[in-house]
């Protein structure tokens, strides 16, 4: 078990990022770090237990990775199992739109790798994929191919696929509100919903809804004369029996309404979206989908004449 998990961790923990090593307390946290590199396993856990909670909340959940790590490779039942329920727990708590839930994600399809639940280990790669940012490609892909190597599914292939293009992973780090436990509407929601009321007011929407603009100043806004409506956004759709098509994603969430709640204000401006949901073991993804398009280059067209206005991040995603 130790072996595996040195090598795996090691590839894991290339993808988290280091930045909370400079925190105010960078001594003990030096002194964590440098008994992980040693392979001091069980000293490794023992100083990120001590210096985690003490880490700002945005460095939190990366910093109990790290012990997560540690633990799962001291070679004991007992500290395996505590390894994988604190795993989970991080993977419960923190918001997909948070960079760290794709380690989390990838991670967790190691544990399960090892565990030997090779299809749950699928659906935890191809979550941590759907959340991933472009740094995070190259570990996945080696990901990928333990994975792949024993589970043969078309998603899977067709999410490791995009990785051998680091721009089809173009999430953003979320807001530092998005990432508390109790999930709020997320920032990218929250945007379309000032951009779409405000832009019943504009027949082109030119730039995005001023942020201060509240829900109540909405509400008592002048009545929208017709004549003022937006022009309707055309979607390109392709025949039903065509095998290859590009959509745009629009966002992965770990609440439903939140994921409703973007679709909802896409619809005032007659742009149609889906919501396609991805379970997994531990916890399920309501990805936002919009449009079926010929070529990539179409989709991004789309995005980028009716989505970027409204302050919608958006990625082209080929489908089978």
């Amino acid at each position: 078990m130790a072996n595996y998990f040195i090598r795996n961790a090691i590839i894991c923990g290339i993808a988290i990022s280091a930045a909370f090593a400079a925190s105010t307390d960078a001594i003990t946290m030096a002194d964590a770090q440098k008994a992980y590199v040693s392979g001091n396993w069980k000293e490794a856990a023992a100083a990120y237990e001590q210096v985690c909670p003490t880490e700002t909340e945005e460095a939190r959940t990366e910093c109990y990775l790290w012990n997560v790590l540690a633990l799962s490779q001291i070679g004991n039942a007992k500290d395996f199992s505590k390894a994988g329920k604190r795993l989970d727990s991080l993977i419960q708590a923190t918001n997909p739109q948070h960079p760290v839930y794709a380690d989390l994600m990838m991670t967790k399809a190691q544990f399960q790798m090892y565990l030997g639940k090779y299809d749950n280990a699928a659906e935890s790669l191809i979550h941590a994929i759907e959340t991933a940012q472009p740094r995070q490609a190259t570990v996945l892909q080696k990901v990928c191919t333990a994975v792949q190597a024993r589970v043969k599914k078309e998603n899977l292939n067709e999410a490791c696929q995009r990785l051998s293009n680091p721009e089809n992973l173009a999430n953003k780090p979320a807001s530092p509100d998005s990432t508390k436990t109790v999930e709020k509407a997320d920032s990218t929601a929250t945007k379309a919903t000032a951009a779409a009321d405000t832009a019943k007011k504009q027949p082109t929407p030119a730039k995005a809804a001023e942020p201060t603009k509240t829900a109540e100043q909405v509400k008592t806004a002048e009545p929208v004369k017709e004549a003022k409506q937006p022009t309707p956004a055309v979607q390109e759709t392709v025949k039903p029996d065509t095998a290859v098509y590009w959509t745009l994603q629009l966002g992965a969430f770990g609440v439903k309404p939140n994921a409703e709640l973007l679709v909802n204000n896409l619809k005032k401006q007659n742009i149609v979206a889906t919501i396609d949901e991805r379970k997994s073991e531990t916890k399920t993804l309501y990805v936002v989908q919009s449009g079926n398009f010929a070529t990539k280059e179409k989709a991004i067209d789309f995005g980028a004449k009716k989505l970027a206005p409204l302050n919608v991040e958006f990625r082209a995603i080929l489908k089978k």
